[in-house]
């Protein structure tokens, strides 16, 4: 019992030969169509009297060859490209794998709080510019109280100084009428009885 043998898992052998299999199909294929593309194309520089070169169907046909050992020597290299990455990764230390992770980790938090600075900087920039609007716009409301104060007391000594001068311009009115009538009540009477006296 103790000299059993295990089978080995008869898939991944059934992976390999499926693979070569692919591989040797495609680089049939690619051949092939590497053979029919360069007969085409000595055929063409020799101008050999072979099946017209430049013939659609001999185009067509190079093509069909090519064209999907192409696509398929692509597709095999993107997935051998990500099976070497997931190789690498695999056989990376999990310990430098998890050092740099931390590092990553260390070097956001840094970030975050380098932002994290410059942004109360900034509350507090605007705040301090906030707290001057606030003082600048008491000062302002002081400043118009007084301007209102001055500008009532203006406005009552002018109200008092155009009475002022309204009543002294009267009076000056009244002063001229009353010169006016007597020096023409004067200078009427003595011309009157001069007039009569004369008659």
């Amino acid at each position: 019992m103790g000299n059993e043998t295990a089978d080995p898992p008869r898939r991944p052998a059934s992976r390999m030969t499926t693979r070569a299999l692919r591989v040797f199909a495609k680089k049939t294929v690619t051949y092939v169509g590497v053979v029919l593309v360069s007969a085409t194309i000595v055929s063409a520089l020799l101008r050999v009297q072979w099946p017209d070169p430049l013939h659609p169907i001999v185009i067509l046909t190079g093509a069909v060859f090519v064209a999907p050992a192409a696509i398929a020597m692509a597709i095999d290299w993107l997935r051998r490209k990500s099976d070497r990455q997931r190789l690498d990764q695999a056989a990376e230390d999990p310990g430098e794998l998890l050092q740099r992770r931390v590092e990553r980790v260390n070097t956001a938090f840094a970030e975050a709080a380098a932002l994290m600075d410059e942004l109360q900087r900034d509350v507090e920039a605007q705040q301090a510019a906030r707290e001057a609007l606030v003082t600048q716009a008491a000062e302002q409301q002081r400043l118009l109280e007084i301007n209102e104060e001055q500008a009532e007391k203006i406005r009552h000594l002018l109200f008092s100084e155009t009475k002022a001068t309204i009543h002294a311009e009267r009076r000056q009115q009244w002063t001229f009428f009353l010169l006016g009538y007597l020096a023409s009540t004067a200078t009427s009477i003595p011309i009157g009885i001069w007039i009569n006296s004369i008659s």
